[in-house]
This record gives C-alpha cells, sequence and structure tokens, in this order.
C-alpha cells in the first residue's frame, strides 16, 4: 500500500496538468520538487520495493545473470555503500536545492520538458538515498543506530526551511526561469516565489513528522524481537540447567 501510494504521487506531479503548470510558476514547481523528493521516496522506502523486487525476480540458472543477480551484486557493492553513507547523501540532500537553484543550471535544464523531467528524476533519487539508511525498511550497507539516524535526518531537514525563508525574504525574483510568467497567468513573480519559499519552508516539517513515527515504530519492533529473542535463550538456558539437575539427581539415585 505504501509503494502505491508513493508511486501514485509521482504520476499526480508529473502526470497531470501539474506538471505543464510547473513549468511557467514557481509555486506549482516547488510543490511537484517537495513531493518527488521528499514525500514519495518515504513512501516508496515504507514499501520495501528492494525486497518486492527480489521476490518478484526469477532466479537466472547457474552460471548466467539475471536481473535479480545484478540487483543483488549492487546491493553488496562498494558504490552503494558510498552513495548511502551520511557524508555522501547529506551533502547532496543540501547541493539538490542551493546549487541548483541558486545556478544557471537550474534554468538550462527548465529550457526543456526532457530537462524538467531529469530534474525530477535527480529529486527522487536524492530523496531515496537520503531517507533509506535512515528509515527504510530494506536492509542497507550503511544501517546506524536509531538515535544516530535521527541526527542524520535533523541535520538535512533544517536547510530546506532555511532555503524556504530565503526565497520568501528575496525583494526580486532569484530564478530567471520564473522571473516572466505568462500574462493570463495573472499572477506576480515576485508573490509567486513569495509562496514558493512558503511550500519549501512548511512542507520540510511533513515528512520530519512522517520519518520520525516510521522510526519511533521500527525502534519498538527492534526491542521488540530482542526481547523476544533473550527470553528464547534465557528458555534455553533454563531447560539445560533443569536437565543437568535431573541428571544429577539421577546419578544420586543410582548409587542410593
Amino acid at each position: 500500500m505504501a509503494y502505491v501510494s508513493g508511486v501514485l504521487t509521482i504520476m499526480l506531479v508529473m502526470c497531470t496538468g501539474l506538471n505543464d503548470y510547473g513549468m511557467v510558476m514557481f509555486s506549482v514547481h516547488m510543490v511537484q520538487h517537495m513531493v518527488i523528493s521528499m514525500l514519495s521516496p518515504i513512501l516508496i522506502l515504507l514499501g520495501a520495493p528492494v525486497t518486492l523486487a527480489l521476490r518478484a525476480l526469477p532466479t537466472a540458472g547457474r552460471g548466467r545473470k539475471g536481473p535479480r543477480e545484478v540487483l543483488l551484486m549492487l546491493l553488496h557493492s562498494r558504490y552503494l555503500r558510498i552513495v548511502t553513507h551520511p557524508a555522501f547523501t547529506i551533502p547532496m540532500f543540501i547541493a539538490s536545492l542551493y546549487a541548483l537553484y541558486f545556478t544557471p543550471i537550474f534554468d538550462f535544464l527548465m529550457g526543456s520538458k526532457t530537462g524538467h523531467v531529469a530534474m525530477m528524476v535527480h529529486f527522487l533519487a536524492v530523496g531515496v538515498v537520503f531517507f533509506w539508511p535512515i528509515m527504510g525498511v530494506d536492509p542497507g550497507p550503511n544501517r546506524p543506530g536509531y538515535l544516530m539516524r535521527m541526527l542524520e535526518l535533523f541535520a538535512g531537514m533544517p536547510f530546506h526551511a532555511f532555503f524556504g525563508i530565503a526565497l520568501m525574504m528575496a525583494s526580486t525574483p532569484m530564478v530567471e526561469t520564473f522571473r516572466n510568467p505568462p500574462a493570463s497567468l495573472g499572477i506576480d513573480a515576485l508573490s509567486d516565489q513569495n509562496a514558493a519559499g512558503g511550500i519549501a519552508w512548511a512542507f520540510s516539517e511533513i515528512p520530519s513528522v512522517l520519518v520520525l513515527i516510521a522510526l519511533l515504530f521500527q525502534w519498538y519492533g527492534s526491542e521488540q524481537r530482542q526481547a523476544k529473542r533473550q527470553d528464547r535463550a534465557a528458555d534455553r538456558d533454563g531447560d539445560k540447567e533443569l536437565e543437568a539437575y535431573n541428571a544429577y539427581l539421577a546419578s544420586l539415585s543410582g548409587r542410593g
């Protein structure tokens, strides 16, 4: 259900009229960005996409490598350990905002629908690699303790709020693509930019709450499983002690 919801959110912002408005309105574009980089990855990761893929893909014959084997190689590769490490994911998550919107790269990509789609794919990929080590259900190469995961979350999320505040406080349009919106829309470029900043600032709270809830549930489940393992180990030790005591009693009875 979570995986399907994540895919539907991508379709909503990319396969409807929102995508057309996102090419000319900064506020609509920011809705697309926030959803596809922060909400869609969380929902997809909660659906355990890697586990689903491994269960669905068939096993290749002996001596051959199919899609399932390639996926397993990728999961155990050094490359994946690097791109899911906090030293990579947090700077990439931040750079996707500041180094993209405040440089000519953004205007170049927004010059065509292909560039716009490529940008959205980038946002989705960055969101997945950022949130996967923090709250992904699938096992990953870098999976620290739960407190460390919360620190990773709080290390990246405030920069979205700072980005939104920078847009709201600007006295002139900061992005060339949205400097001259179509007259038919009847919007002011600066007002639309302020709205985009407000969306970026407010939307950063929603994923934080969702991730924290998911982490708390995962933490609770982990503690429950650990307690059950300890109980089973204690039961086994108790059975061994009882067997040893019975054997001792039997030896005394034999001597008598």
